[in-house]
């Protein structure tokens, strides 16, 4: 045995910890850039927006305007996702730095010790002695690791939950099925079976989970819906795009894509697959966008979403603190 065996376990953990200091050429500096690049964009963008509604009316300046700001919406959330990583990288490389600097002090401070036996470092006497010394260093070690390996679970997770949507949660909302003389429900839904719904393409009557029969303006948005419906308690998952596990727009373009359209892949842009309708005027396949999720129409005052499950919900215009876009039918 000798002293640098007393010793060994905190070396271990010096190199296992690492320097903190991030290799050149690294992800970091092109995070930053395209940080302050989206910045630049969200703010052209949004100067865009002013012009347009200050120069071009009517419904195509409108729709113009609308398609500027959620550009400059999308491209500021972007900005503020890039910096925020940046902001946490940052901070965790200077974690381990310090604590990595904590550490090699304590093996200088070893050495200091068990040079200070002189000869007697050499003799089971002078080892007896420096072992408590070896003890209370490694220990100290570790305790740093520790702390270390917490804020860095820490700076992890807030980096997780800024690359993350947060799957919708239901929000309640009184469901009226009163009806009106004219046999439409008195909150403007529409798509009930009504007297002559006999009459229809049967290719556009959809069974609601209700029981309740709807029907779709096209084949299409029939066929969307129904493929929607089929995936009800499929799990949330981010970024999940296929029947195993979908998020919010995954299960949009999927449901669509079964109809043979394919529609843009994030919530924000799938108003860009059709043209805007009134609230009152929504039917089944049409889309109710806000800039960070998407549901679909199924009839009758409902949707259906991929929250956590798939799952079927009063129509909304709220959803978090979102911005609501609109109601969109695609084409």
């Amino acid at each position: 045995m000798s002293a640098d065996t007393l010793i060994a376990p905190l070396h271990g953990l010096a190199n296992t910890l690492g320097t903190g200091v991030l290799p050149a050429g690294g992800p970091l500096p092109n995070t930053a850039k395209a940080a302050a690049a989206s910045h630049r964009a969200a703010a052209d963008a949004e100067q865009g927006a002013r012009s347009l509604s200050g120069s071009w009316t009517g419904r195509g300046g409108d729709a113009a305007a609308r398609a500027s700001s959620s550009a400059s919406r999308r491209h500021q959330r972007s900005a503020t996702a890039n910096s925020s990583s940046a902001s946490i990288v940052e901070t965790a490389s200077t974690r381990v730095g310090q604590a990595a600097a904590e550490v090699r002090r304590l093996v200088d401070s070893f050495a200091k010790a068990a040079s200070s036996l002189g000869p007697a470092i050499h003799s089971i006497e002078g080892l007896m002695a420096l072992l408590p010394v070896a003890i209370d260093h490694v220990a100290r070690g570790v305790a740093t690791v520790v702390k270390a390996q917490g804020e860095l679970a820490s700076d992890a997770a807030k980096l997780l939950a800024d690359s993350r949507h947060t799957a919708p949660k239901p929000v309640p909302a009184p469901v009226d099925h009163q009806r009106d003389g004219d046999g439409h429900h008195g909150d403007g839904r529409h798509g009930d079976h009504r007297e002559g719904d006999d009459k229809k393409d049967a290719s556009l009557a959809i069974t609601l989970p209700n029981g309740r029969v709807v029907y779709a303006p096209n084949a299409r948005a029939a066929k969307a819906v129904r493929a929607a419906l089929s995936q009800r308690g499929v799990p949330y998952v981010w970024g999940g795009t296929t029947p195993q596990g979908f998020d919010c727009s995954g299960f949009t373009q999927w449901s669509y894509r079964q109809a043979g359209l394919e529609i843009p892949r994030l919530a924000q842009d799938q108003d860009e697959a059709g043209y805007r309708v009134d609230q009152a005027q929504v039917q089944p396949g049409d889309l109710a966008v806000w800039d960070g999720h998407v549901a679909m129409i199924i009839g009758d005052g409902l949707m259906v979403e991929a929250g956590d499950p798939v799952q079927v919900n009063p129509i909304r215009t709220t959803n978090l603190d979102q911005g609501f876009q609109g109601f969109y039918r695609p084409r």
